[in-house]
């Protein structure tokens, strides 16, 4: 099943017969069937006709809809799975402290143990001192979790946990004009922030999507608490994918130069809103193809200098959005060893595998492991 991502400002997203059709003006530029599509990831500002809405829904395919610089927006689908029998046992287990905190031990312990692999595998190479010293420290985090006392505590180990990760994050980074100091959530202000955040938006989609698909309840997690709007239970499997998929692939883009600064655009605080500086963006494009200008938006805002007034941000450009979604799906695609089923799987399909699993988990049928990427 195909993910269908709308990017193109201004872009409408129509039905013909049995088939979606993406249009931008007259020109269609995708065209696919309706029951082909597991996901349209709209992005910004496109367009989606009533008919095309109602396709994919009775074709079982979800709308997720993101901004610009990929903040989720909100979701549109037909509904969970008919059977209650997976959600009820969910209920029951989380209720009960003892088996909630078992969960969440797992989750932080996988997503310590993925962390740690990573800095790992790229330490073989670097040899670097501050890697070398955070380390044993995210080794002793993951250790401790194993047998932490309560929730509070397995949060404390992964912030410390976290804390030292993304400290030498940036140490893994080999590409000229490319830096991370810290990670910043909102709004990211680099282009490191901006692809981790969009990175984590689209895999939270695919959990999302996986949850439901495994008959579980989104919302109701062990590690994250229960909070209106807040999908815990996704963000609870999210955590052990998060270096796996995302981080991995945020370090190939820059190291293999797939993405480039020039892939970003800074924007100022009195600017009207990302939605016109992609229309902006798109405009000085064709003027540019006329022969009417000589630089695209993309390549503004990159001297360095700061301006007086107010302060700037970094959103992706138009290609850059392209270009990341493309180096994520890769990622997705790729295959590793998937022990309880004895193959190799890609990511994708590990990520459903482990929400089915954690249905079984719910249901008394096995002990849920967090997936801990043998890379």
């Amino acid at each position: 099943m195909r993910r269908l991502y709308v990017v193109e400002p201004g872009a409408r997203v129509t039905r013909e017969g049995e088939r979606i059709r993406v249009l931008v003006g007259e020109q269609e530029v995708e065209s696919v069937r309706a029951d082909e599509l597991a996901q349209v990831v709209v992005v910004g500002s496109a367009g989606l006709s009533t008919p095309a809405m109602q396709a994919l829904l009775k074709a079982g395919a979800e709308v997720v809809l993101l901004t610009r610089n990929g903040r989720f927006l909100g979701r549109l689908c037909s509904g969970l799975s008919p059977s209650a029998r997976a959600r009820h046992c969910q209920y029951a287990r989380l209720q009960d402290p003892t088996a909630r905190l078992g969960f969440a031990r797992r989750v932080v312990a996988g997503k310590i143990a993925n962390q740690v692999r990573l800095l790992r595998r790229h330490q073989s190479r670097l040899k670097d001192p501050s890697v070398a010293s955070a380390l044993p420290r995210m080794r002793q985090a993951g250790a401790d979790a194993l047998t932490a006392a309560d929730v509070d505590i397995l949060r404390g180990l992964e912030g410390a946990a976290a804390a030292a990760y993304f400290g030498v994050f940036g140490r893994l980074l080999k590409a000229e004009g490319v830096a991370f100091e810290r990670r910043v959530r909102r709004p990211p202000p680099d282009p490191v922030n901006i692809l981790l955040s969009f990175g984590y938006t689209l895999l939270g989609n695919l959990v999302h999507a996986a949850v439901e698909t495994a008959g579980l309840d989104p919302y109701l997690g062990a590690l994250h608490e229960l909070r209106a709007g807040r999908p815990s239970l996704v963000l609870d499997l999210l955590e052990e994918l998060r270096p796996v998929v995302v981080d991995t692939a945020v370090l190939r883009a820059f190291n293999t130069r797939a993405m480039l600064p020039g892939d970003f655009v800074s924007i100022t605080d009195d600017a009207p809103g990302v939605e016109d500086a992609w229309e902006r963006e798109a405009w000085e494009a064709r003027e540019a193809a006329d022969g009417a200008g000589d630089a695209s938006a993309g390549e503004a805002g990159q001297d360095g200098a700061e301006p007086a007034g107010p302060r700037r941000s970094m959103v992706l450009t138009r290609v850059g959005v392209k270009k990341w979604i493309a180096c994520y799906e890769r990622r997705l695609e790729e295959q590793a060893w998937y022990e309880p089923r004895g193959q190799r799987l890609s990511l994708r399909e590990v990520a459903q595998a482990q929400a089915y699993r954690l249905a079984r988990h719910f249901e008394g049928q096995e002990e849920y492991t967090a997936f801990e990427s043998p890379e």
